[in-house]
């Protein structure tokens, strides 16, 4: 059963698939080092038997997410689940950034089974809404408890400190932002969250991990299980040097997408790779056998 991935990311290889399948073959043990939206594991043609997948990522709340939809289904599709509004866009973009950090992915490393539901259907929501680069820092902020556009703010000098002042109780009448939203109907939520489950059952057994992309090409990281027609395969697809803001782990200088290919010319023999990139960004390995594909 091939699925399509539950959020829009740049540089997803959906359509390109059967293509790295096919160069790919059925390999036993499998890993995504850059695994982003894992458009290709989702698309990988249905086998039987036993297998090793392993995708990993650098983004703490992209992993998370992974982990909440392999772990709390119910939960994330409850809480990505609700109408486009702008304001719930900036406000849960700006939740989730001031929470970003080295923290975030040490909790992570720290229990194979933590993870946050809430945190990954907002995530799921931003990705879905979101215009432009989604991980640009933008000039919102939260301050005392309210979403600010810091552009606007007044220096008032710290004597001042007027933007900071609490805002006043203007009562339970004006606080319209805070009702109740208008139920909606559940036919599409029931849609989501049938969805998510079974994106759970086809996470079942993929191994999560967050962390740099070399860890999870080591031979044991990479080992392969049972069957299939290879013993390993491993699916590159570095950030792009031209992102921008479009990753939260960017290679603004393409120093990953360098050092991915330095790695490809010393990778084991008994791998099959696939190493995208920009047009000719690779064409440096074509001298030492490898094939170029466009797709």
């Amino acid at each position: 059963m091939t699925l399509a991935a539950p959020f829009p990311y740049f540089g997803g290889k959906r359509r390109a698939a059967p293509l790295i399948w096919d160069a790919l073959g059925d390999p036993a043990g499998y890993v995504e080092p850059f695994a982003g939206s894992a458009a290709v594991l989702l698309a990988r043609p249905e086998f039987k038997g036993r297998r090793v997948e392993t995708i990993n990522d650098a983004d703490g709340w992209l992993v998370n997410t992974w982990r909440a939809i392999q772990l709390r289904p119910s939960e994330v599709a409850a809480h990505a689940w609700g109408p486009v509004a702008e304001i719930d866009y900036h406000a849960r973009l700006a939740w989730l950034q001031e929470r970003r950090g080295d923290g975030l992915v040490s909790w992570l490393e720290g229990d194979p089974e933590v993870c946050d539901a809430k945190a990954a259907g907002w995530w799921l929501y931003v990705m879905a809404c979101g215009i432009g680069d989604p991980f640009g820092p933008g000039p919102w902020r939260v301050i005392d408890g309210h979403l600010r556009d810091v552009r606007k703010l007044p220096h008032l000098g710290d004597a001042g400190q007027g933007v900071n002042r609490k805002l006043p109780h203007l009562g339970n009448a004006g606080r319209g932002v805070n009702r109740k939203l208008p139920h909606l109907g559940d036919a599409g939520q029931g849609a989501l969250d049938a969805y998510m489950h079974r994106l759970a059952d086809r996470l079942h057994r993929v191994r999560i991990t967050c962390g740099s992309w070399e860890r999870v090409l080591t031979p044991s990281a990479s080992r392969a299980g049972t069957g299939g027609d290879c013993s390993r395969a491993i699916f590159l697809d570095p950030p792009y040097p031209t992102s921008g803001d479009l990753y939260a782990e960017g290679d603004a200088d393409g120093t990953i997408s360098h050092a991915v290919r330095a790695w490809c010319l010393t990778a084991p023999d008994d791998l099959r790779i696939v190493l995208c990139g920009y047009d000719n960004e690779h064409d440096g390995l074509i001298e030492h056998g490898w094939e170029v594909r466009h797709g």
